[in-house]
């Protein structure tokens, strides 16, 4: 009897190493690309699209940086970060995070700040692996940014296109380990 406890309880460990955990989504957080010569820029909203980079670049006064929270459906809803560089007339918040629906001529990434969602974009599906940022679509995971240097430190980001020139990026919710100051 003592040898057959002994043994399950000794047996435990080895089934915790063999479970999977989804990870959950966090409740709120930022996210960061990463690619060539990219280590961990932050994703930006500007005049309802999204870049990554350094706001204060853009000339822009709604642009600040994104900080999500989860929404219905796998949705992502983006507030201006509570850091708002001073000059900023950041008007906009709870803006839906989209990327574009297949075959949309407009291939940006951005957010709907009314409470419709337009036709040519699809705003919902939006998970982690990990850290990374991804989309469910059609039963598979997939990642499918890029981004398109438009100013100094500035990039927009695109959805499933490389045809101007953007280089592939992956959206992660990790900061990098060392921003510059």
């Amino acid at each position: 009897m003592l040898f057959g406890t002994l043994a399950v309880i000794s047996s435990l460990p080895l089934l915790a190493f063999g479970a999977r955990f989804k990870r959950a989504t966090p409740e709120s957080f930022g996210l960061y690309a990463y690619g060539d010569g990219l280590g961990g820029i932050p994703l930006f909203y500007s005049g309802g699209f999204a870049y990554i980079g350094e706001p204060g670049k853009l000339n822009s006064t709604d642009a600040a940086v994104v900080q999500f929270s989860l929404g219905d459906d796998n949705s992502w809803i983006g507030s201006p970060n509570v850091t708002i560089p001073a000059g900023s007339n950041v008007t906009w918040s709870n803006a839906t995070f989209f990327v574009p629906a297949d075959g949309a001529s407009d291939t940006r990434v951005g957010f709907e700040t009314g409470t419709t969602i337009s036709d040519n974009v699809t705003a919902t599906g939006f998970v982690f692996y990990g850290n990374n940022a991804m989309r469910t679509q059609d039963g598979q995971l997939v990642s499918l940014w890029s981004a398109l240097q438009v100013s100094d430190r500035v990039h927009a980001l695109y959805w499933n296109d490389t045809s101007q020139g953007q280089q592939p990026v992956m959206l992660r919710s990790l900061p990098p380990s060392n921003p510059d100051n």
